[in-house]
């Protein structure tokens, strides 16, 4: 995902400023991309360790995940699925729920956490797009650059923070969405148990089937389709909302 639009970046600005420029902006771009990948990844995994340690559970902080410092957060897999397909996952922040004051309570908490914080970021940053919106790009100087990258760096953000959310609500384990769906359902409930035992079965062919799909140039991946089409949903609904407050998006 990152080379294509990078090299896409490129010889679009090539074509119009010269090769130079071109490629330094499709450097700026890959800067952006990187930086708003490690923001929703990182805070989405420090609002897990936040959750757990406001309902008593001190696993996150004695393992050192209490941070956003990305190197703590990154899975390689997850990662490389960013890079290839514009969504992954993160290592899973280590709680332990039977530290919770409130079982049930900490695990409901825990789990949207990350969720519930992408959705926060995804509407600060969409409308942070929106009022940079308000400055043209015009002369190529510094500030071109600067503000180049402070675009890219908002409207991939609010990518990034839509998908994690949407991937991370999916029910299948270890996702946060079976979390929740475990925490709400009885226990010994069967559906738990047998997303539980499949659930990453599941998630892997899910995630194949979408890399696969993606290199043949068909888009027939469940998994891409509801990403795809309910993120773009959310994303062109909060660009109404700045619309009807007179912002430009």
């Amino acid at each position: 995902m990152v080379i294509y639009n990078a090299i896409e970046i490129a010889d679009y600005y090539s074509s119009i400023v010269g090769s130079e420029i071109g490629t330094l902006l499709a450097l700026i771009f890959v800067v952006a991309f990187c930086a708003a990948l490690v923001v929703a990844l990182s805070l989405h995994e420090l609002a897990h360790g936040l959750a757990a340690l406001k309902n008593g559970d001190m696993t996150a902080k004695y393992e050192g995940r209490l941070t956003a410092n990305p190197f703590k957060h990154f899975d390689p897999y997850g990662l490389l699925m960013m890079f290839l397909v514009g969504f992954g996952w993160a290592k899973p922040v280590p709680i332990n729920p039977y530290n919770f004051k409130n079982y049930k309570k900490g695990m409901i908490e825990t789990s949207i956490a990350g969720v519930v914080t992408n959705a926060i970021l995804a509407i600060v940053f969409s409308l942070l797009g929106a009022l940079v919106n308000l400055v043209p790009l015009v002369e190529i100087n510094f500030g071109f650059y600067l503000l180049f990258a402070l675009k890219w760096f908002l409207d991939l953000s609010v990518l990034f923070n839509v998908n994690f959310m949407l991937f991370n609500l999916l029910p299948l384990f270890p996702l946060d969405g079976f979390r929740l769906l475990e925490a709400l359902l009885p226990d010994g409930n069967r559906v738990v148990a047998f997303l539980r035992k499949y659930g990453n079965t599941i998630l892997l062919a899910l995630i194949l089937f979408g890399f696969v799909t993606d290199m043949i140039g068909v888009n027939l991946s469940p998994l891409n389709l509801y990403i795809e089409y309910v993120g773009g949903w959310i994303i062109k609904g909060l660009n109404a909302l700045w619309r009807l407050i007179g912002l430009p998006v």
